[in-house]
């Protein structure tokens, strides 16, 4: 087998068989790379005594370092979607000897604050009285279709949230690579340029994928991520 390994940690509400972890599997295998994927708490095929409803950020963290030092042997590259990437880098600065390489994917960072104002800009006076009150509603996703919602799942992720006010403030230290697509309505893609600058690595390298949405599974995108795994395993790795 090929080294490093390389696991991936999928991003809020998603699991290990959606379309991206299942393409990148299929690439690694042809490829010969040890590759791990899992289902985080309460999504997929999870099995546990936490309902969807009662999931937090605290538990799909747990899910990953768990995941990262368990089911893996040796520095890995990482590869973070969506919340996946607010994870990743969470674990990259706890476990810098784990990390080979890091590739975020649509990375969704400190995304907690601006989640509980849309809510709250945009949910009619009703249903905000019930998520004020702490209840969860149920939304319907057009990707991942109905999940549970609540004002606590985003403001417990507050205390998480990663320090990249000034340049080189958040200590990551192996090389990077964001991948965004420019539709993306979930992040907005300018968001990745304070990662470009936060992050202490100079390393680190952005793409901009024109006219691609949040998920990055479409067969161009998959492309250019499977590209840059080969580019990020290879000796030459410091090169985009």
């Amino acid at each position: 087998m090929r080294t490093p390994g390389i696991i991936f940690i999928p991003g809020f509400m998603s699991h290990k068989n959606s379309e991206k972890p299942t393409a990148i599997h299929d690439f690694c295998k042809k490829n010969g790379f040890p590759f791990v994927r899992y289902d985080p708490t309460a999504l997929g095929e999870s099995d546990g005594p936490i309902e969807l409803k009662d999931a937090r950020f605290s538990h799909w963290l747990q899910d990953a370092e768990e995941a990262l030092l368990q089911l893996t042997e040796g520095p890995q590259l990482v590869i973070g979607s969506s919340m996946g990437g607010w994870l990743a880098s969470c674990l990259a600065k706890k476990y810098p000897e784990k990390f080979q390489s890091l590739l975020l994917l649509a990375p969704s960072i400190n995304f907690a604050n601006h989640y509980v104002e849309r809510i709250r800009r945009k949910a009619p006076p009703q249903l905000l009285e019930m998520l004020e009150k702490g209840e969860c509603y149920e939304y319907q996703d057009p990707k991942y279709g109905p999940y549970p919602v609540s004002l606590r799942v985003f403001q417990d992720m507050v205390p998480y949230e990663l320090s990249l006010e000034e340049a080189g403030s958040y200590p990551i230290s192996c090389p990077v690579r964001i991948i965004h697509g420019t539709e993306d309505t979930y992040s907005p893609y300018e968001n990745s340029l304070k990662l470009l600058t936060g992050f202490q690595t100079s390393d680190i390298f952005l793409l901009y994928v024109k006219g691609t949405d949040h998920h990055l599974d479409d067969p161009q995108s998959l492309e250019i991520i499977f590209e840059t795994i080969l580019k990020l395993t290879s000796p030459s790795s410091s090169k985009l």
